[in-house]
């Protein structure tokens, strides 16, 4: 209701102003709105009323997506906000700063379905990214620390990021993937399996252990234990050969075969010939056969 004043006439007593049940009635009206704006209709509250411009604190308030404008806790350039509930804040004179009392500003879910959000737009406000906490159902409560060192970018699970000097370490991981992934994800197209019959080119293994049966090409040195060759030795060369099991000399059906086959024998290689059933030593410059007393 708007203010209703009293008609008190032009003069005195000249029968132009309200008569005193008019008067009467708008003066009623008028402390009855008064009364229930500051207290229930027909009592005054006992609180103190808030005033546009007295300096007061306010307690179990709730401000309903209020505006603040200006410089909110003193004389500073920014705006200091020491608590503040549900806010719409518009900061002038400097950078918005937020000053809680554990030094956590916590943006709060709505108590049913929604998590606590925050939304970065773009320059143009037409483009908007929003970091959530995970669902309630997740039961997570923990700390996430931003990276250090130089101005960065934060890698995603989806996105497609370079890492440059990085460290992955795979205890107790899995990598999972399709041949298919994996060759193309290493530089020579291929890989190794633990089962697989693969060949291996230019490759330096370190104090190996070879077991099963099949063809050894090149020089080896080191011990090399089992039956080297097979059941049929190929020719080769070793440095040294020892075995607590069984050592096979390379076998040739005669002098002519050993020599098609030993191009180039070292001093001390062993062949056995089947023609003769004797083993035969090369002494550096000639075939020596081994003969018993």
């Amino acid at each position: 209701m708007a203010y209703q004043a009293l008609g008190l006439g032009s003069t005195a007593n000249d029968g132009t102003g309200d008569d005193l049940r008019t008067g009467g009635d708008k003066i009623n009206d008028n402390f009855v709105e008064v009364y229930t704006k500051l207290g229930d209709g027909s009592t005054l509250t006992t609180d103190t009323v808030a005033l546009l411009t007295a300096t007061q604190t306010m307690t179990n308030k709730t401000l309903t997506a209020p505006t603040i404008n200006g410089v909110v806790g003193g004389t500073q350039t920014s705006a200091t906000i020491t608590a503040l509930t549900t806010a719409g804040i518009t900061g002038t004179g400097g950078a918005l700063e937020i000053t809680a009392d554990n030094n956590i500003v916590e943006i709060r879910g709505d108590g049913s379905a929604v998590e606590g959000q925050i939304k970065l737009n773009c320059h143009a406000n037409t483009h908007g990214q929003t970091l959530k906490s995970q669902p309630h159902s997740a039961n997570i409560t923990n700390t996430m620390l931003l990276p250090i060192g130089a101005s960065s970018t934060l890698v995603s699970l989806v996105s497609a990021d370079t890492l440059t000097n990085k460290s992955i370490d795979f205890t107790d991981n899995t990598i999972t993937g399709t041949t298919a992934e994996f060759n193309t994800a290493l530089s020579d197209g291929s890989f190794a399996t633990l089962a697989g019959n693969e060949t291996l080119t230019n490759k330096s293994l370190t104090s190996p252990t070879i077991t099963g049966t099949g063809a050894i090409a090149g020089t080896f040195t080191g011990n090399i234990d089992g039956i080297v060759g097979g059941t049929t030795p190929a020719a080769g060369s070793f440095t040294t050969a020892s075995t607590s099991v069984h050592f096979q000399a390379a076998v040739h059906a005669d002098t002519t075969a050993r020599d098609a086959a030993i191009t180039s024998p070292a001093a001390g290689m062993v062949a056995y010939l089947t023609a003769t059933n004797k083993l035969q030593v090369y002494t550096g410059s000639a075939w020596e056969t081994i003969t018993s007393a």
